[in-house]
Formats: C-alpha cells, sequence, structure tokens
C-alpha cells in the first residue's frame, strides 16, 4: 500500500466561538468555519445563526449547496416552495436555484451549519443581482466602505401608528435589496411625530446606485410618502472611532 501524499496544511479543530463573525444584517450572523486559508481544497462550510424572526434574502449559488438546522426550527424557501426545518433536517440544493432560510420561531434563536461544493462559491441575490464570492464576506464587517443612512423623518400628527405599520410593510424591500446590512426606526421621545430611520449599507454606492433607481425604492416611497410632514433629512455616515 502507498503511503498517503504529505498533507500541505496541519490538521485543524475550529472552535466556532473562537472564530471571527461577519453581521450579514437582519439579524444573521454567519462564522466560516472551512475554508481555503486553512487548507481546504473542494469546499467551504460554516455557520449561520438567526435571531427570533430573523431571515437572509431571497438568493442563488454557482454550485450545490447543503444544510443542516443545528438550532432551533427553520423555514426555507426554495424556489417558492415553503418548508418547515427540525433540527438536523438536512437540505440539497442545486447550483442556480433561488432559496433562502428563516428562522420560524419569535422567541427563540435558529441556526443552520451550510456547506458549498466549491471554494469559489458565490452567491448572488434574487432577482438579478450582482454574484459575490461567499469567501470575500469574511471581510465585509470591517470595510472601510460601508455605511449608516441617517434619516430624520417627521409625520402628520395622528398617523405615527400607520406610519409606522408602513414602514414594517416595506422591511422586505430592504431586506433584499443588494448590499443592504440592516434597517431600524426609532422614535423621538421628546418629538413624538418624529422618527429616525437607521440603515446600514454595504457601499454608498449600494444605496445610491443600486437602492434608489430600484422599483422596490419607488414601492418603498410610495408606501411612505404621504406621511411625510416635510421631506425627511437623509445623511450617511461612516465610523471613525468605536470608543466601547
Amino acid at each position: 500500500m502507498n503511503p498517503a501524499p504529505a498533507a500541505s496544511f496541519p490538521a485543524h479543530i475550529l472552535r466556532p466561538a473562537a472564530q471571527p463573525a461577519v453581521d450579514r444584517g437582519n439579524g444573521a450572523r454567519t462564522t466560516p468555519l472551512v475554508t481555503r486559508a486553512v487548507g481546504a481544497t473542494a469546499f467551504v462550510n460554516g455557520i449561520t445563526s438567526f435571531e427570533p424572526g430573523a431571515a437572509i434574502a431571497h438568493h442563488s449559488h454557482n454550485c450545490v449547496e447543503s444544510v443542516m438546522v443545528i438550532e432551533g426550527t427553520a423555514i426555507v424557501d426554495i424556489d417558492g416552495v415553503r418548508t418547515r426545518l427540525e433540527r438536523h433536517d438536512t437540505t440539497f440544493v442545486p447550483g442556480g436555484v433561488p432559496h433562502h432560510f428563516e428562522n420560524a420561531s419569535e422567541s427563540e434563536p435558529m441556526a443552520i451549519f451550510w456547506t458549498y461544493a466549491s471554494l469559489d462559491a458565490t452567491r448572488r441575490l434574487e432577482p438579478g443581482g450582482q454574484a459575490k464570492r461567499v469567501d470575500a464576506e469574511s471581510g465585509a464587517a470591517a470595510s472601510a466602505d460601508a455605511c449608516r443612512e441617517t434619516a430624520r423623518i417627521r409625520v402628520r400628527p395622528g398617523t405615527e401608528a400607520a406610519f409606522e405599520a408602513a414602514v414594517a410593510e416595506a422591511v422586505p424591500l430592504f431586506r433584499r435589496a443588494e448590499g443592504c446590512r440592516s434597517l431600524e426606526l426609532r422614535r423621538i421621545h421628546e418629538e413624538p411625530s418624529t422618527y429616525v430611520l437607521y440603515v446600514e449599507w454595504d457601499t454608498l454606492a449600494a444605496h445610491l446606485e443600486l437602492f434608489r433607481p430600484s422599483d422596490d425604492y419607488v414601492r418603498w416611497r410610495a408606501l411612505v410618502g404621504d406621511f411625510f410632514a416635510e421631506q425627511p433629512v437623509v445623511v450617511h455616515d461612516r465610523s471613525v472611532l468605536k470608543g466601547f
């Protein structure tokens, strides 16, 4: 029997709690595990955790993907067919098939263990998004290009509840927007008819050049525009210092 060839990389024990995680936005965080960096030659894998009620955007890959639910209960949408998954249920999705996962619970966390059958796996947001390498996402959280959109919105008095409901209805528009990582609406205590909307984007261009010209932006303004007492004041910022 011929001896096995010498390994070019040493064996690894990867502990998820010790690995850096990537904030995917919308209550999801991904922890890459086996990657090219540790010697993978044919596949990559990792864990994505979901806060209660969280979901990731509809997308497809350029290769086969298999996912196992390792905590909680999930909903998987595979090309429009929605299925509830329990712990250890496993999916197999061919390349090019649109799909996404959601936490089925509004009170308990959920997590999946994913494997892509290629080192060069990409993710393309549906419909018609730009394909991005999965292994490039590990640096997204610290990207110098990431920015936050802040919109100060004053609504007509008496329409606050309806406005909040309209923003909630618009959440899926942002969830599927390419480069959108999170959305939060906050109400100013001293000015009950004034809100601050925070939207995190991968880049300024993702907001101004991709979302603003889109049909989803038109739909967003149609949902909320009639509530405005005046035009919102919108600015963009990026982090330069985090004290604690």
